[in-house]
């Protein structure tokens, strides 16, 4: 076979040239820390890296979901905490108010006091979370669950009983909202009493202890305080078990974040392993093709000077 000096100038420039992209290459992965600068580098690799990240950013989703999920959770928790010690004081008002040696002003007075613990209850109600929204209005956030006409009277529940759900795992959404017509609720009592709300029951209580007693109405008056009594029992009852169920999603809560978060770090180390780059055998590669492409060009530079005659002889 025929070496012309032509292919052998080619096939010297052609090797300079190949160690010029390889010693570029290796030193766009240095500046980088990476191994895989693009997707050619290793095909392989790379596709199992994109893989990865889709999952972390998913992950990274799910997190900023369980982060909104614990803070309305938590806002809701010490809401109806604040509730359950209103209702202590009520029921405490309403077992002084039975005193039999009251006077009319002096049960006046407690009616004061618990129509005090009713605004607050109203207000605690109204309750708004982080991003401005009503916490007991079901899916109706903007829309505020108890609102006082102008006669002062409190109007219906204006709220619905739909839930509100976020997706904090892959397997697993959250209700996280809460209607006031269930939180606030008086289920039926042992003693027969009908189902009802605390509102109502307090408006009662407070409407009761504002009528003079007398000799023809004591029966009665001794009979409502009785039925607030039982249905305040009942309506904390209820307020305890929203709260008890709020505390288990709390605790499920910290459960997923724990297993989100080794994940995350999961992921991370994958997609190290993956796509970052050996500092100390890219550094060894870059010497070694430093010194392969000097030992190119010299031969480049060498067969330029020459000629297929000069090398015979």
């Amino acid at each position: 076979m025929r070496i012309s000096t032509s292919m052998m100038f080619e096939r010297s420039q052609n090797a300079m040239q190949g160690r010029q992209s390889d010693l570029s290459k290796v030193g766009e992965q240095v500046a980088n820390g990476k191994r895989i600068v693009s997707p050619s580098d290793d095909p392989r690799a790379a596709s199992q890296a994109l893989i990865v990240k889709q999952d972390q950013a998913v992950q990274e989703q799910y997190k900023d979901s369980r982060i909104t999920a614990t803070s309305t959770l938590s806002l809701q928790e010490n809401t109806l905490d604040s509730v359950s010690d209103l209702l202590v004081s009520a029921k405490g008002l309403i077992v002084k108010a039975g005193n039999g040696t009251y006077t009319d002003g002096d049960r006046a007075s407690v009616a004061t006091e618990l129509e005090g613990l009713y605004n607050q209850m109203q207000g605690l109600a109204n309750t708004k979370d982080s991003s401005g929204l009503y916490m007991f209005s079901g899916s109706k956030g903007n829309v505020k669950p108890y609102e006082t006409a102008p006669d002062g009277t409190l109007q219906d529940y204006a709220g619905d009983k739909l839930s509100l759900n976020l997706q904090v795992d892959a397997s697993r959404t959250m209700n996280v909202n809460a209607a006031g017509s269930e939180v606030f609720n008086v289920p039926a009592t042992n003693g027969g009493d009908a189902p009802s709300d605390l509102f109502k029951v307090f408006k009662t209580a407070i409407d009761t202890l504002r009528i003079p007693q007398t000799a023809d109405n004591q029966g009665d008056f001794r009979t409502t305080l009785d039925q607030v009594n039982r249905q305040i029992d009942s309506g904390s009852n209820n307020v305890l078990s929203v709260r008890s169920a709020i505390g288990s999603k709390l605790n499920e809560l910290d459960v997923l974040g724990d297993i989100g978060d080794t994940r995350v770090i999961s992921n991370k180390t994958a997609i190290s392993d993956l796509e970052d780059l050996d500092y100390a055998e890219a550094i060894s590669r870059y010497t070694l093709g430093q010194i392969g492409l000097e030992a190119s060009q010299k031969m480049f530079m060498q067969t330029q000077q020459t000629s297929l005659f000069s090398l015979i002889r």
